[in-house]
């Protein structure tokens, strides 16, 4: 499961930490050895360094209890996740609630609460990827704890790329005109700059035609005069201007800002053209729906033609990305796609151009450029259209310049004919014309531009003006619609909103109770919780009952979440009559055979069933196991919106 950056602590858990005031020799607090902490980070990362904690990366910790507060303790991380003592040993009290403040990375050096931040030094990013933790609040000593890291810094990111005989090996960028120095408040996480514009330089990795630099700087709502230096090997340089990403001109705190920088001689100079800003979170956040604003933002009516992607690449690549299967690329090509734009009598232009020649040679390549998740959940018929340009593609085109389907949370791609190919031996434009993707309404899916070329054959395709409608002209709506519900949701807490000190209120998990059961604030599919089980060695599940009636027409309706490899999940019915014996009848339609597979977006299991005759009540059960091939347990499945109606 990709989470963000959650660490765990159970109920007894473990901080292993060193401070100002130990209650090692509390003799009435919880757990004589101390509180055993582990942690674990899974999907991406809260560092720039890896995916996991570097051996001995040091956190510091406050606890604040009704009595006391102890300041800032250390504790070291290991790469398994397990968090081991440097020192003092937290207990928890007897009673009371206990909040918890954290950051990394640990410094003794604290005026109070405020940390000193400094960015001047970038030779090693992850000493400083400042992460902070204020969210665990007003924890029980039997409750558990978890502490969500976010990132307080920006980063930016320049993906670097040469054309011509450039040497870029040795090359060094230095920012000027931004502040490298801020102080940050761990009492409400505020970050404030200080008044210190000063250079520092990136940190620079470069092999051949291609490089990376890098850069953790203060997040900043004013760019003006904020350049970088680009400096060769042999004296040359040349600065660029910042742009700022987005319209409110700022650099934001957790987010990662990434531009492509070719780099090219111009009349004998060097020159660097930078992209537009690509803009990611720095700390995924998975499971969630992939969004789509359709038009103004609100979800198409049942046959409404909907834009579902309009791309024009005027401002850019767009949400596009860039995927080479030949990797790395030959030597003397470094890049297949790239944007490109110009202009002609006819006004400006832009599009994305793929070519593997260079200098008068073919290079065999295979490159992909691919579309940004498109929503058609809510179509019913679905038409892609596209402009495009092929020359020097010695009638191959239907070989090497093709379209590929995917859903977009697996890589499962399927071909797709484009109708209309341009003649392959010259600039002139043709559409595409209509590509019926009725095929995936329903779903959610992205597109694949596949180049391929060989060293005898590398063509040159651009391909402008990307637009998927939803429902074209209307679309259909379904003459004989399923039935609505009539009634009202017959279970209590459906949301999972309310709950006792363990479980959601009107949900147990009698039986089968190994599975560890926590409410989930922040990976939910609606309302302000979602419900988190973890896998164990043995089936766990989550149970309601509900009164039904024999004869009638029931439909169940329930949302989860499995992008864990540790654990799959599957529902599990059952029908109990009024003489409290289970009716198996009906088993094969309200118990389910497979399990679960790993999918980052939220799934919706809908039932409808007809409750046999003698039917009292419905125990309204789902389960979540372990990986059954390899058998390792502690994954996640999240479970939301519960539903049992009658049907009219």
């Amino acid at each position: 499961m990709k989470l963000s950056n959650l660490f765990y602590l159970g109920a007894f858990s473990a901080l292993v930490l060193t401070g100002c005031k130990s209650n090692d020799d509390n003799s009435e607090w919880m757990g004589s050895d101390g509180i055993v902490f582990t942690s674990q980070i899974e999907g991406v990362t809260s560092r720039v360094s890896g995916a996991s904690w570097d051996e001995n990366d040091e956190v510091g910790i406050f606890m604040t209890t009704a009595e006391e507060e102890y300041s800032n303790y250390k504790y070291l991380a290991k790469t398994d996740g397990s968090l081991v003592a440097d020192g003092q040993v937290l207990k928890y009290p007897a009673s009371g609630a206990s909040s918890f403040i954290a950051y990394y990375p640990y410094t003794t050096s604290l005026s109070g609460k405020i940390y000193a931040v400094n960015v001047s030094d970038q030779s090693d990013p992850k000493k400083i990827d400042l992460l902070y933790s204020n969210n665990a609040t007003g924890i029980q000593p039997n409750d558990q704890v978890v502490l969500r890291f976010q990132h307080k810094l920006s980063q930016i990111v320049l993906n670097i790329q040469k054309e011509g005989d450039l040497d870029i090996n040795g090359m060094a960028i230095k920012v000027s005109g931004m502040n490298t120095t801020a102080n940050f408040d761990l009492n409400d996480g505020t970050l404030t700059a200080t008044d210190s514009k000063a250079d520092f330089n990136m940190n620079v990795q470069t092999e051949g035609n291609t490089g990376t630099a890098e850069a953790i700087v203060i997040p900043a709502a004013d760019l003006t005069g904020a350049t970088l230096t680009f400096t060769l090997a042999d004296g040359k340089n040349f600065a660029w201007t910042v742009d700022s990403p987005e319209a409110d001109e700022s650099f934001k705190a957790g987010t990662k800002y990434i531009y492509t920088a070719t780099i090219s001689n111009t009349n004998g100079q060097p020159a660097v053209e930078m992209g537009k800003a690509t803009i990611e979170d720095w700390t995924e956040q998975a499971g969630g729906n992939i969004n789509v604003d359709m038009g103004e933002g609100e979800d198409p009516q049942p046959g409404e033609e909907f834009v579902a992607l309009d791309e024009s690449f005027a401002d850019g690549q767009g949400e596009f990305t860039i995927k080479n299967v030949t990797d790395p690329l030959p030597s003397g090509i470094s890049y297949v796609w790239n944007y490109s734009s110009g202009t002609s009598e006819s006004g400006a232009y832009h599009y994305m151009k793929a070519s593997a020649h260079v200098g008068d040679v073919d290079y065999a390549t295979e490159s992909w450029l691919i579309s940004p998740a498109i929503n058609l959940t809510n179509a019913t018929t679905a038409t892609l259209t596209f402009t495009h340009i092929i020359n020097y593609g010695g009638g191959l085109m239907s070989t090497n310049q093709t379209l590929w389907v995917s859903e977009a949370s697996v890589e499962d791609w399927e071909q797709v004919t484009i109708p209309n190919y341009p003649n392959g031996t010259s600039w002139t434009a043709v559409s595409s014309g209509d590509i019926d993707l009725s095929k995936y309404a329903g779903k959610t899916i992205k597109l694949g531009f596949k180049y391929v070329s060989t060293e005898s054959s590398a063509a040159t395709w651009e391909v402008y003006d990307i637009k998927v409608v939803g429902n074209p002209g209307g679309g259909t709506v379904d003459p004989d619609p399923d039935p609505e519900p009539s009634g009202s949701n017959l279970l209590t807490n459906p949301g999972f909103e309310d709950w006792t000190a363990t479980l959601p209120t009107a949900w147990d998990n009698k039986t089968y109770n190994t599975g560890e059961i926590v409410k989930e604030t922040t990976i939910k599919h609606e309302g302000n919780n979602s419900l988190r089980q973890t896998s164990a060695s043995g089936t766990n599940k989550v149970q309601q009952e509900v009164n039904i009636i024999g004869g009638k027409k029931y439909r169940i309706s329930y949302w989860f979440l499995d992008n864990d490899t540790k654990a799959s999940s599957r529902y599990w019915f059952a029908i109990v009559g009024s003489d409290n014996k289970t009716i198996t009848d009906i088993n094969d339609q309200i118990q389910q055979k497979d399990y679960s597979t790993d999918n980052a977006e939220w799934q919706n299991v809908v039932i409808e069933f007809t409750a046999p005759e003698g039917a009292a009540k419905m125990r309204y059960e789902v389960r979540t196991y372990r990986n059954l091939d390899s058998n390792e347990a502690g994954g996640y499945i999240y479970y939301d919106d519960m539903e049992l109606t009658e049907v009219q």
